[in-house]
């Protein structure tokens, strides 16, 4: 009888254990599916959490005895450099706002103050460390960049002074000969952090104005509002932040800017802001050791289990093993029809483990605080399981036979008188 045939009516006729072996791959399957997809939701939001936990670094002008601006030079240089994905610097002085040439007041009883608002120069708005500590947020409009200008402010000055995006108001400091400067308005910002909380508020340069009272320009915007007050030659920055795409790459990146030829390192040094990224990977990599742990584990406490299960079931069949090598069945053959018993088993248990798997793996995800959504078996996880998990079971059968083939059919067969 053809050993495939065999092999088909064996897996009937012990159908007890066929249903054993078959119920224990498929939750032993569907456990692994889920831990791979858990494992690859755990990396992509390492990646992204890579590009949006603002690890930058800074550099900063000053040799200990003068103090050179960073140049424009310097910024465009490093700002190439590949992985660094924006920067930013910011200016902050005292100005007014003007509206139709009325002051705009920040309430009825500061009518007679002159300084009204705290303003902030920025190359970047977006990567103001106070958009960037999510204590302000915008709400319409567009951040002000290098050479796309305007101003922001906060919505609720907006609303009272009867203001919208694209409207035009006038900048300039408190003296009455300061330039006033036109400014559109290019977007409108909330205020999210209390401002109790200290932890929230560390971002705030100045405690002495509210946040409804700051608004943002973009550098030429500042330079003009500070011309009559800059004494110093060229932009008259003292230090940038560099933004990178990845937070991974950020020692290379530095690395790779510290070893410009063309900056004077005695006169600049850089510091590294990256403590938020060093936080959230620990705890990441924490959990992605804990995911590849039980995996691991699952895996090797159930090829323990499939061994057992096999070893005595191919002791059990001493007999029927006996007989098949008197016959002059080769022992190869006599294992391969073990390992087409037990493949038969897994060809049915691998695909609907597949399908329970999708139900499953949202679940257990939600349990190393993943969305469901996020976390997705893929035809490349069962690919992977089903090639590994083939694998294991004929190593499985391999070492479940070494006991009983090892004998010769005499001796087999005596055994069993």
């Amino acid at each position: 009888m053809n050993l495939g045939i065999r092999a088909v009516l064996h897996t009937a006729r012990k159908w007890k254990k066929t249903l054993l072996v078959f119920c224990l791959l498929l939750a032993i399957t569907t456990l692994v599916l889920s831990g791979l997809a858990i494992a690859d939701a755990q990396e992509e939001q390492s990646e992204e959490l890579r590009g949006v936990t603002g690890a930058s670094f800074t550099v900063n002008a000053n040799n200990g005895y003068t103090l050179q601006p960073v140049t424009d030079e310097m910024i465009e240089e490093i700002a190439a450099i590949d992985g660094v994905e924006a920067y930013n610097t910011s200016q902050w002085t005292i100005v007014n706002l003007y509206n139709q040439d009325t002051l705009m007041k920040g309430t009825d009883e500061r009518e007679y103050v002159a300084d009204l608002f705290y303003g902030s120069g920025c190359f970047d708005s977006e990567y103001s460390p106070l958009f960037l500590s999510g204590a302000l947020r915008l709400t319409e409009g567009r951040h002000v960049t290098d050479g796309n200008g305007g101003i922001i402010l906060y919505e609720g000055l907006a609303d009272k002074y009867g203001l919208s995006l694209g409207d035009t108001l006038e900048v300039k400091n408190g003296n009455p000969d300061d330039p006033l400067v036109e400014c559109e308005i290019v977007g409108l910002f909330e205020v999210i952090a209390d401002d109790d909380d200290e932890q929230a508020t560390m971002a705030r340069p100045s405690t002495f104005y509210d946040y409804e009272e700051y608004i943002f320009v973009d550098m030429d915007t500042m330079s003009a509002i500070s011309t009559p007050y800059t004494a110093s030659e060229g932009n008259g920055i003292t230090s940038v932040d560099f933004f990178v795409s990845d937070a991974a790459k950020l020692e290379s990146i530095v690395q790779e800017v510290q070893n410009s030829t063309s900056i004077d390192w005695n006169s600049y040094y850089i510091t590294v802001n990256n403590e938020v990224y060093e936080r959230i990977s620990s705890s990441i990599a924490d959990t992605a050791t804990l995911v590849t742990t039980l995996i691991v584990v699952i895996t090797v406490v159930s090829m323990v289990l499939i061994i057992l299960i096999l070893s005595m079931s191919i002791r059990s069949r001493k007999r029927e093993t006996g007989i098949l090598l008197a016959v002059g069945i080769a022992k190869p053959a006599v294992i391969l029809q073990y390992v087409l018993e037990t493949l038969l088993i897994a060809v049915v248990a691998f695909p609907l483990a597949y399908l329970s798997s999708k139900q499953v793996a949202g679940t257990l995800g939600t349990l190393f605080g993943k969305a469901a959504e996020n976390v997705i078996v893929t035809p490349e996880h069962f690919m992977l399981v089903a090639i590994v998990g083939g694998v294991l079971l004929v190593a499985a059968v391999l070492v479940s036979s070494i006991s009983t083939l090892r004998l010769k059919p005499k001796q087999i067969l005596s055994q069993m008188e």
